[in-house]
């Protein structure tokens, strides 16, 4: 585990890196971003080291250096907080920065991220879709709403329901609230987002336990309506983790490896 001191939250902020085999310093090679989900940490990125390992092997991925950050669910969920912690500053620019300096130089980059992790992805790349060869989302924590009085109630159990205050800055703040949803990024970054070619997987079980399928589908019908073209996979049957969760994963991360291969 590596630790590096981040202005953008002032403290320190471990990760955890995965360096190619015989990988030498200043070779050029892609970065991925690989954003964890909610009560997680960047050990995460330790789970998904055979998935990563195993699609190079088949050569379906790419020499590539990957790194996920720990970020914190409550006080952070991959925000810029208003007077305080700037966690999507730190994922955007900072921690990319840091490893470009420790790791780079980089050729892309890229980002993968599952759940809370798949809403930090995808705001973070419509954000500046230009900058990235890829976003990969995996049952993203996004809803089937774009206000903070829009959203069902079933759709905000426990930590969802955090997430959803927060965007609002807790106030309820419709303002705050579009500037840090998925859908609002994409209204105002639509143009610039088609233009960039970005490839967006978006990829979510049919049978959600926290029901975050009704969000994956209400992005897909907000993507579509704005010509932003995208892949879309309802896993029919699947849910938030289970059974199909390594094929799903495997699958995401072929679709990143793809894009930067295409780099």
């Amino acid at each position: 585990m590596e630790v590096f001191l981040a202005k953008a939250v002032g403290r320190d902020v471990d990760y955890q890196v995965l360096l190619p085999p015989d990988w030498e310093r200043g070779e050029p090679l892609p970065l991925v971003l690989h954003l964890h989900g909610a009560m997680s940490s960047a050990a995460s990125l330790e789970l998904a080291r055979p998935f990563y390992e195993e699609l190079f092997q088949r050569g379906e991925f790419p020499r590539a250096i990957v790194a996920c950050p720990s970020t914190p669910t409550s006080g952070g969920f991959y925000l810029d907080w208003p007077g305080g912690d700037a966690w999507q500053t730190l994922i955007a620019d900072e921690f990319p920065e840091h490893l470009a300096q420790k790791f780079g130089p980089f050729t892309a980059t890229a980002l993968y991220g599952a759940s809370m992790g798949g809403y930090g992805a995808l705001k973070t790349a419509f954000d500046d879709p230009a900058r990235f060869a890829a976003v990969a989302a995996i049952s993203p924590a996004v809803f089937p709403g774009e206000t903070p009085d829009g959203v069902p109630q079933a759709n905000l159990p426990s930590v969802l329901g955090e997430l959803h205050q927060a965007m609002a800055n807790g106030t309820g703040d419709a303002g705050a609230y579009a500037a840090n949803s998925v859908y609002g990024i994409a209204r105002r970054n639509a143009d610039r987002i088609r233009s960039s070619g970005l490839p967006i997987l978006v990829d979510c079980g049919a049978v959600d336990e926290f029901l975050l399928h009704e969000g994956a589908a209400y992005l897909h019908g907000v993507l579509t309506e704005l010509g932003i073209a995208h892949e879309f996979r309802l896993v029919a049957g699947a849910g938030h983790l289970g059974p199909t969760a390594d094929v799903r994963t495997r699958d995401a991360l072929r679709f990143v490896g793809v894009a930067l291969t295409a780099r």
